[in-house]
């Protein structure tokens, strides 16, 4: 496992996504990890989140 971390000004697209779920912020490295974080918050069956 290694730590949630991103170069600032990078190629990247790293960020914080609000989940109502963990209630709590879930860090996502790329938009495409952003919208699966999105549905995953949405589904009622999903009882945690990491990243």
């Amino acid at each position: 496992m290694r730590g949630f971390r991103w170069a600032k000004g990078g190629r990247g697209l790293a960020g914080w996504c609000w989940s109502a779920t963990t209630r709590d912020h879930v860090g996502y490295e790329s938009w495409l990890e952003r919208d699966r974080l999105i549905l995953l918050d949405l589904d009622p069956q999903v009882v945690g989140i990491a990243s």
